[in-house]
């Protein structure tokens, strides 16, 4: 996967559809590295 793409899908996911991703965040809104990281594809 090219760099843009990523940036895009991380930023899609983080923004719009964190649920998608099983990400889940904290009080403030932050997901841990490690959580992006092993995002599902």
């Amino acid at each position: 996967m090219k760099y843009e793409e990523l940036s895009k899908e991380v930023s899609y996911a983080l923004r719009h559809a964190p649920w998608e991703y099983e990400l889940e965040m904290d009080e403030e809104g932050w997901v841990s590295i490690d959580a992006i990281y092993n995002m599902p594809e």
